[in-house]
């Protein structure tokens, strides 16, 4: 609706809108490092006003809060990225399991709409076309879903599309797992042998970090990363 650009002073945005928990025009502002957040706050406010008025009784400051951050926790995605064979689908499993939330991988989801395997789509039609394969999946699939934890593939994160539309609900984990611990495998094409992986590893480190909310030690088990 607007360029934030136009505004030279702006230090604060706003928005109304609470789904996406965070509209374009949010996470626009946090790209230019101004502070900006969507309407889950102020919906909820004003439902305890609200409610306060209707009922005719007062509820603790807390109240407010206390709710919104339940709301977020429960609706706000937990996106796993990070190289491939760095845990993102066993990670992504066990957490979705203890916090009892359905679990996607971005990789499947795109077989599943192909109907064939990754390297079958890279061998057949190239890596161009795996990744507007991916972005549209992404998009069109995954982009609306809430309280999900989602495990990307480990090229999701190089269009910046791609990281709006995770951003849109979700916060960005980078599962950091050293690069001599990573191992190749037959169907991962872009990491099927050692000098493969450390190309990809050395390509893409610093996309991973500057595109995480949060950057998580995989060096240990499944357990401690989850943890």
């Amino acid at each position: 609706p607007i360029d934030v650009f136009a505004f030279p002073n702006l230090s604060g945005v706003i928005d109304v809108i609470y789904n996406p928990l965070c509209s374009k025009l949010v996470l626009e502002a946090q790209k230019r490092g101004i502070k900006a957040e969507g309407g889950l706050y102020m919906l909820v406010a004003q439902a305890v006003r609200a409610s306060e008025i209707f009922l005719d009784c007062t509820y603790p400051f807390e109240t407010a809060e206390s709710i919104y951050q339940e709301l977020l926790k429960s609706t706000q995605n937990i996106v796993l990225s990070g190289m491939p064979s760095s845990g993102k689908s066993t990670v992504g499993k066990r957490l979705a399991n203890e916090l009892k939330r359905e679990f996607f991988d971005l990789d499947e989801e795109i077989v599943r709409a192909c109907g064939r395997s990754i390297p079958e789509i890279f061998e057949t039609n190239g890596e161009a076309y795996f990744r507007d394969l991916e972005a549209r999946v992404l998009r069109e699939v995954l982009a609306n879903k809430k309280g999900i934890v989602l495990a990307t593939g480990g090229g999701a994160i190089l269009r910046d599309e791609n990281v709006d539309l995770l951003h849109r609900n979700g916060k960005i984990y980078f599962l950091d797992r050293p690069l001599e611990a990573l191992l190749p495998t037959s169907d991962r094409p872009l990491a099927s042998s050692h000098e493969a992986i450390r190309h990809r590893f050395e390509e893409r480190y610093e996309r991973y970090c500057t595109t995480a909310d949060c950057r998580i030690d995989g060096a240990g088990s499944v357990e401690d990363v989850a943890a």
